[in-house]
């Protein structure tokens, strides 16, 4: 009797400790299914260009009333430009500018991986995003010019050379291609196409830039020559990309302003143009492929976050992307062109802004017995040389430059020597690199008498006028350290530069004045009558004189 009530005892405790631990586990349901901690909001942050299927989203994802650690979770969405989420995280999340951002998110949704990557504090971001929506960046152009791409089996990399020479395209009264820039509150489409176009200038799409590649003076020739059309019009402008999608479609004949415009595909289908065509340019292409990056927060936040992002990665949401002209997944392709590094999108945009422009300039250099003097362990011609050397090596190929020098009488019984005519940095002088050309015979320059200044400043203007390039800065640069010695007066100068001035071929005179000169106010006064400047350095020995001529030659 005690064994068979001991194991009626037993089976009944074993069997209340079930009942218990069910009405345990079914009381902590129905907490949970009450939300015991409250409702929790999720803010999601999402690039304009794919908040609206976003916002779709997240309304099928609140029906299914998700709970997050006994939050009753509802997700919210903004339209937010990428580049004002960057900003802001860079200058910390914790002081989220409420006022002009809205609630503080809990997930950023960017164009492209490239402005996760330009977050500087890396420990705002939790986790690693990953791509949750792609779409190829093309060209928005007209068909004439769409199809002109297209048969020249245009890359990235030509776009350089079509947007400045009005004959490359082939398209006669459409002239040069006039791709245009935006860099307003979206970059994202317009650094990702000028990112793929360098990337081609370089010869390797697959790797990623670095800064020093940017700062080359290759990729800053090439960028620099995007940043104008063969107008002479700057290609970049605070608009939008959508803002210069609208006026391309407005304007988009021979003589409008811009005939192309990079979007993101996906961009280009939401407006739906029907005076637009998409170019899908040769090699490596440019991707926008908005990752999912989960904002540091409290655990709710980012748990919500997390799984609103599974919830969007299953295949309704999926289909829906794609539905709204998306594509999804995240296959290798080795095809797509490396997002860039925030510090390279920088530099590439700060080129675009502020291009070097290309110039055509007559460097006057003056060889007379005072520049023999020493300073620093060199003579100032020495120092002169070496400084532009430096120019010369730096400036881009797209500028045309030549060397003069001048004494009393350097042959011929002229004060001047035309030691390297002017003329593109890409054209060689005979059979010698034109940088190496200028660098060479500025080398072997000597110091000879007297000092014609004024006469020699006046045949290297004349010659600057017949030369004038449009749509360039043209200009004589003259430097020198000594008065003049000649018999011709300031004001005959001055009278003979008016008269051969020409309004429609304008030419300074910038003037590098090495040490005191007594002829310091004629300087000025032939700089004022000519639109040029005067940049005075104490000693040649000097990282000013490099500065001064890095001012007015690159």
């Amino acid at each position: 009797m005690i064994v068979v009530i001991t194991i009626a005892v037993v089976v009944a405790a074993v069997f209340g400790w079930f009942q218990l631990r069910d009405r345990i586990s079914d009381q902590g349901i129905e907490a949970a299914d009450t939300c015991v901690e409250g409702p929790a909001v999720l803010t999601v942050a999402a690039d304009p260009d794919i908040s609206g299927p976003v916002e779709q989203l997240a309304a099928r994802f609140n029906d299914t009333a998700p709970v997050v650690r006994d939050h009753c979770v509802t997700v919210q969405v903004r339209a937010t430009a990428s580049d004002a989420v960057r900003t802001a995280l860079n200058a910390g999340i914790d002081n989220w500018n409420v006022g002009a951002l809205g609630a503080r998110p809990g997930l950023w949704i960017p164009q492209s991986s490239g402005d996760v990557e330009a977050v500087t504090d890396r420990g705002t971001i939790d986790g690693t995003p990953r791509p949750l929506a792609t779409s190829p960046v093309v060209l928005a152009a007209p068909p004439a010019v769409a199809d002109a791409l297209t048969a020249a089996g245009a890359s990235w990399a030509d776009l350089v050379r079509l947007q400045r020479d009005p004959q490359a395209l082939g398209l006669g009264e459409w002239g040069a291609l006039r791709l245009a820039l935006p860099t307003g509150s979206d970059t994202g489409a317009t650094t990702l196409a000028v990112t793929a176009i360098a990337a081609g200038v370089r010869g390797d799409p697959a790797t990623a830039l670095t800064v020093e590649q940017v700062s080359s003076r290759e990729l800053i020739s090439a960028v620099s020559e995007l940043a104008l059309t063969d107008t002479g019009a700057s290609a970049t402008s605070t608009s939008t990309t959508y803002d210069a999608l609208a006026a391309l479609e407005n304007a988009s004949g021979p003589d409008a302003p811009i005939h192309a415009v990079p979007v993101t595909q996906q961009q280009l289908a939401s407006t739906d143009s029907s005076t637009l065509t998409a170019v899908d340019l040769q090699g490596p292409t440019p991707v926008a492929d908005h990752p999912a990056a989960v904002l540091s927060g409290d655990e709710t936040s980012t748990r919500a976050a997390a799984a609103f992002v599974d919830f969007v990665r299953q295949p309704d949401g999926a289909q829906l992307l794609t539905d709204t002209g998306f594509g999804v997944g995240e296959t290798v392709n080795p095809d797509v062109v490396a997002a860039p590094s925030g510090p390279v999108a920088d530099a590439l945009l700060a080129v675009l802004r502020n291009p070097v422009l290309p110039r055509r300039a007559t460097v006057l250099l003056d060889v007379s017995e005072s520049m023999g003097t020493t300073e620093g362990g060199a003579t100032r011609l020495q120092n002169t040389v070496r400084a532009l050397d430096e120019q010369f090596q730096r400036v881009p190929d797209a500028t045309e430059l030549g060397l003069w020098s001048f004494s009393e009488d350097l042959g011929n019984s002229l004060p001047f020597r035309v030691d390297v005519s002017t003329g593109p940095m890409t054209v060689p002088v005979g059979t010698t690199p034109r940088r190496a050309a200028l660098s060479t015979t500025a080398a072997t320059l000597t110091p000879a008498t007297g000092s014609f200044t004024y006469a020699s400043v006046l045949v290297a203007y004349l010659d600057a006028v017949a030369g004038y390039v449009p749509g360039r800065v043209n200009s004589v640069v003259l430097i020198t350290d000594g008065p003049d010695d000649s018999s011709l007066s300031t004001q005959d100068l001055l009278t003979d530069l008016t008269a051969a001035a020409d309004p429609a071929r304008p030419v300074a005179v910038n003037i590098v004045r090495i040490g005191d000169n007594s002829d310091a106010s004629a300087f000025d006064d032939i700089a004022a009558r000519t639109g040029g400047t005067v940049e005075a350095v104490s000693t040649s020995d000097s990282p000013d004189l490099i500065d001064r001529l890095g001012k007015l030659l690159y």
